[in-house]
């Protein structure tokens, strides 16, 4: 047995917006963490370099008078301890808070005179060189601040590793992080209540549709929806209706077309009888015969209101019907018929292809032609012509007949009506068909009289061109 194949489950409205929420806020946590970032390290580096600021202006002012002692200084073995002479004994305790992750040099005329047991080696700065430097010394980066004392011939260089200043950016991210990540659970929960409860309007409004029997078309309330909705409402309302024209519709087709259904099948059990009780083989023959005419016109009734039935809503955006084979199709269907009654066929002039169902383009032609042979008198001629404009491509059937009374060339589409000039038993359908095949084909169709001054009808079938 071949397993039945299942189509991949698909999530609920309200989980897909709150991936797309959860993938929002994602991106908003990760911008917000590189601006903390970023903003931290600029701030902790201004900080931090307004200290190496400071502590060089320190060191100058703590040995100033040093200094200006000890100008014949030129050369002291480096590096030099803190407590070396050039320093006093309150001086010594203020360095001595240096750690590891800090140092300090003096230069002199190009020479080490005095410096820290930490730091990165240095080569002496040029002469008047101030401003910051960021070295790398072995596993550290040094960032250091060049200070000269110009009218000393003193350089003053203090420095830190700058890790120092990691270790305090990410304690501040760490700090700043630790909320934010709590407050991300608590906001996704109140995200989702919030597209729970916002979706509720909308479950609402699927089950009241869902509510209604097969035949409840009565329209929604639309203001008692959210705004948002309403114009959702507004659509199954508009659907509704269509609904309701075509339920309609359906059951004015199911009542016209037993009425006229009624009265040949009536005729013909009548008929059948009569010939059940006739003797005569002639009078039987002749009944016969009757009957055979009146099954072929309640069978060609029949088959008109099947071809009403079948004509669809619309029609296949892909269908290209070319209209020039069409009519020469529709008229050798009728050219038996036509030589019978004496009338002659003509068509003239070409055409480009249409949009449309060839089969409705043939069927509209073919009724067209069919009713313009009925009503035209014998040795007179049915003329076809083809031509185009910018939008549509025009079939045109002129006859003789006695044509359509003006108060009557809109009532003749409907179903079952017959002019005041109707020949025959007809049922009242051909041009019905022919309307409802030009709206399928969004075509046009007119009657009018004919264009030339001759007695007679000239009606024109408008087909949309191919784009």
């Amino acid at each position: 047995m071949r397993p039945l194949s299942s189509s991949p489950p698909r999530t609920s409205l309200a989980g897909q917006l709150f991936r797309r929420v959860i993938l929002l806020l994602a991106s908003i946590v990760v911008v917000i963490c590189a601006m903390m970032f970023w903003t931290a390290q600029d701030e902790i580096n201004k900080v931090y370099d307004g200290q190496l600021i400071t502590g060089a202006n320190v060191l100058r002012a703590l040995m100033s008078d040093e200094i200006q002692e000890r100008k014949d200084v030129t050369a002291v073995a480096p590096p030099l301890e803190i407590g070396d002479e050039w320093l006093s004994q309150e001086d010594r305790k203020a360095f001595d808070a240096y750690a590891n992750w800090r140092m300090f040099r003096i230069w002199k005329a190009g020479r080490l005179v005095l410096g820290s047991d930490t730091g990165p080696v240095l080569t002496p700065p040029a002469p008047g060189q101030k401003g910051f430097q960021t070295l790398r010394s072995g596993r550290h980066a040094w960032r250091i601040f060049s200070l000269p004392i110009r009218d000393a011939g003193v350089t003053v260089q203090v420095g830190e590793r700058t890790s120092i200043r990691s270790v305090f950016v990410n304690r501040i991210l760490v700090e700043l992080a630790i909320p934010l990540l709590l407050l991300i659970p608590a906001s996704l929960a109140l995200i989702w209540l919030a597209l729970t409860d916002g979706l509720q309007a909308l479950r609402g409004l699927v089950a009241a549709i869902g509510r209604r029997g097969s035949r409840d078309l009565s329209p929604l309330e639309v203001e008692s929806w959210p705004q948002d909705l309403q114009p959702l409402a507004r659509s199954v309302n508009d659907l509704l209706q269509r609904l309701e024209r075509s339920y309609e519709h359906e059951r004015q087709f199911i009542d016209s077309a037993a009425h006229q259904l009624r009265t040949p099948l009536a005729a013909l059990s009548l008929q059948a009888q009569l010939i059940a009780q006739e003797d005569d083989p002639q009078e039987r023959a002749m009944q016969v015969g009757q009957l055979r005419e009146g099954v072929a016109r309640a069978a060609e009734l029949t088959e008109q209101l099947l071809t009403l039935a079948r004509l669809g809503p619309q029609v296949g955006p892909d269908l290209v019907a070319d209209p020039r084979v069409e009519v020469a199709v529709a008229l050798a269907e009728i050219a038996v018929v036509a030589a019978d009654r004496g009338v002659a066929l003509a068509v003239e002039g070409q055409a480009p292809t249409v949009m449309g169902d060839p089969a409705l383009v043939r069927l509209a032609v073919a009724n067209l032609v069919q009713n313009a042979v009925n009503y035209t008198p014998a040795g007179s001629e049915v003329q076809v012509t083809l031509s185009a404009d910018d939008k549509f491509v025009w079939v045109t059937i002129s006859d003789h007949g006695p044509g359509i009374p003006a108060d009557e060339r809109q009532r003749v589409f409907q179903r079952f009506f017959r002019g005041v000039h109707a020949r025959g038993q007809g049922s009242g359908l051909g041009l019905a068909i022919v309307e409802e095949a030009v709206r399928v084909l969004g075509g046009r169709l007119a009657l009018e009289e004919r264009s030339d001054g001759e007695t007679g009808l000239e009606a024109s079938l408008g087909l949309p061109r191919r784009s």
